[in-house]
């Protein structure tokens, strides 16, 4: 009886630890996903004109999904710059893939400015699967670093050299007043 009491919590902690963590599997990171530029065209604010605007569920779907996952849950005790009303929301739709962006909006907090990286780009596919999720401030895999070509090749005499006149007959700026030079002891200056 001892021994079957001593196994039982051990076999419980093994099927404990072989039990898989619980993933996200609506969720990926598809870095070959761009984003688009949800500023290079003025947005048309719903509601502004007085104009009936459609929204398809799908769009409210995704909408809610990005914004639970950016702000996570709210309550009433949610400060007034992580709720969902104080931030705008842009939508561009491409190729069957929901793109949304969101951004702090100071002003409905009574601020002037936003935080720091207080925005967040996803894109949603039209399943309503989170296809990827960029956070400002977050480095952004899908861009490649320009080439800056070959630079400028410097021969291998020139590295290290000090920033002597060539004939000395032009004081550097940064040496004004005439002074010893700490690491050579010769006079520099006018």
């Amino acid at each position: 009886m001892s021994v079957a009491r001593r196994a039982f919590p051990a076999v419980l902690l093994l099927a404990g630890c072989l039990r898989s963590t619980p993933t996200r599997d609506s969720w990926t990171n598809d870095a070959s996903i761009k984003f688009p530029q949800f500023f290079e065209q003025p947005a048309v604010e719903a509601g502004a004109d007085g104009r009936t605007v459609e929204l398809s569920g799908t769009i409210l779907h995704a909408l809610d999904a990005a914004a639970a996952d950016f702000l996570g849950p709210q309550d009433a005790n949610t400060p007034c710059v992580d709720r969902r009303e104080s931030h705008r929301n842009r939508v561009i739709q491409r190729q069957g893939i929901l793109f949304i962006r969101i951004d702090e909006d100071p002003q409905a907090c009574g601020l002037t400015v936003p935080a720091l990286h207080s925005g967040a780009q996803y894109a949603v596919g039209s399943d309503g699967r989170s296809l990827r999720r960029l956070r400002d401030g977050e480095p952004d895999e899908s861009m490649e670093p320009t080439d800056a070509g070959h630079g400028i090749l410097v021969p291998t005499s020139e590295v290290g050299r000090s920033f002597d006149p060539p004939d000395g007959s032009v004081p550097l700026p940064f040496i004004q007043t005439p002074g010893l030079d700490t690491g050579t002891g010769v006079r520099h200056g006018p």
